[in-house]
């Protein structure tokens, strides 16, 4: 049976519910991003280690792999998790995606092969999709309309800051102590004990009525929701394809311009460093821009910037250090995109599927996208580095320009009930 429970009265204010709200979930963010950054920073020196000596040519093939493998689990536990955060609540859901992710996480730092690293990172995945469809969900449905884009802009740059984080522990970690990448993977155990210590104080969303809830078909059939629905997955296969098939392999291009190991792990740290840097400044912007400008304009601007800075960075610039430096607007337009979607696709759907859709419009894609890295990764060993292959990929930004003109713009009218 539906529950039908009415929706309460939106909040006007931000209250101490609202407040601890977005502090619980992005530092759910920050350990999203930890965990995600992880393997994109360490992934070189993991797979020189793992991988017999021979196969030392082939790091590029291996770690499209990897991240392929991660994008799978994120997808499978992006629909997985979105469905079961409309029928068993936004909390429970999220608590359990974190405590998935945070185990699988810390057994990584204990892998042998680069296939056992795999089945690690595919859990680390399902994890981190089920978490971050729910937590979005969750931030949306307590904060007031007037906040709201601006409190998605914040939480979305939470999981650059697990980024940052990765950056800066590994230069200190693989640079300056030269210790190896397995002890990076150690500090997935936090997130753990935090959700131990916060799990009490974590709210329920008040749109979810606190009942479960069944979709059906009228919900999928009213007001156009299967085409805001096919519209949005564009759009997102546009910005995560583009992440994963380009953006991704930075740090490692970066530091395969220099060959001393402790000079690759320093370059590989500072270049992961300014990329977060840069994607926390573009997800707060784009979420207070879009509140100015919209929703259809900001994104639509993202999506240029990021459509010119890629080759510039890939192809117009040599040098490590320069390429270092740059990241910080290859992050602020590639990275800062992602705020897309905790600011617009909440708006798109209802309350009773929404965090099964924005949680399957976020991790869909990354079915496709998980092609994108194998490809790109094994089109780099076979053409001769990530430069020409960024070439290849780079307008896929541009198809994200076009699906977004096709979305309704939201500014204004609030979440649909």
């Amino acid at each position: 049976m539906t529950a039908t429970l009415a929706a309460p009265a939106a909040p006007t204010r931000l209250d101490r519910r609202a407040w601890t709200v977005l502090a619980i979930t992005t530092v759910f963010w920050i350990a999203d991003g930890y965990d995600t950054f992880v393997l994109i920073i360490t992934g070189k020196p993991a797979l020189l280690d793992l991988l017999p000596a021979h196969e030392a040519g082939s790091v590029p093939r291996y770690m499209g792999y990897l991240l392929a493998i991660t994008l799978a689990g994120w997808a499978t536990g992006g629909i997985v998790g979105g469905a079961l955060g409309d029928r068993l609540g936004r909390r429970r859901t999220m608590v359990a995606g974190v405590a998935v992710y945070s185990v699988a996480t810390v057994a990584s730092a204990a892998t042998g092969t680069w296939w056992l690293l795999g089945i690690t990172r595919f859990v680390t995945g399902v994890g981190i999709g089920a978490e971050w469809g729910v937590g979005t969900s969750l931030l949306q449905e307590v904060w007031p309309e007037r906040w709201r884009t601006k409190g998605a802009g914040l939480l979305q740059a939470g999981f650059s800051v697990g980024g940052l984080i990765v950056s800066a522990l590994w230069v200190l970690i693989g640079s300056t102590w030269g210790l190896s990448w397995r002890w990076m993977y150690l500090f997935g155990l936090l997130p753990l004990i935090i959700v131990a210590l916060v799990f009490r104080s974590i709210p329920e969303s008040p749109r979810w009525a606190g009942g479960p809830r069944r979709v059906r078909r009228a919900d999928l059939r009213q007001a156009g929701v299967l085409r805001r629905f096919g519209a949005a997955l564009v759009v997102s296969i546009a910005i995560t394809g583009g992440w994963w098939a380009v953006s991704s392999f930075l740090p490692t291009y970066v530091g395969g311009m220099v060959h001393d190991p402790r000079r690759i792990a320093f370059f590989t740290g500072w270049a992961g460093a300014l990329y977060n840097v840069g994607e926390i400044l573009g997800c707060v912007a784009l979420g207070f821009l879009a509140e100015w400008w919209g929703r259809k304009p900001t994104a639509v601007l993202f999506f240029a910037g990021s459509a010119a800075v890629v080759p510039i960075v890939f192809l117009g610039l040599h040098g490590a250090g320069l390429v270092t430096w740059c990241q910080l607007a290859a992050g602020f337009f590639t990275g800062g995109l992602y705020s897309w979607y905790a600011v617009h696709t909440p708006e798109l759907f209802p309350t009773a599927i929404r965090a099964t859709a924005i949680s399957s419009v976020f991790s869909g894609a990354r079915y496709l996208a998980m092609i994108g890295s194998v490809v790109s990764g094994s089109l780099a060993s076979a053409i001769g580095g990530f430069g020409r292959t960024a070439a290849v990929f780079a307008p896929i930004y541009l198809i994200g320009i076009v699906a977004v003109l096709f979305l309704p713009e939201t500014r204004g009218r609030g979440l649909p009930q």
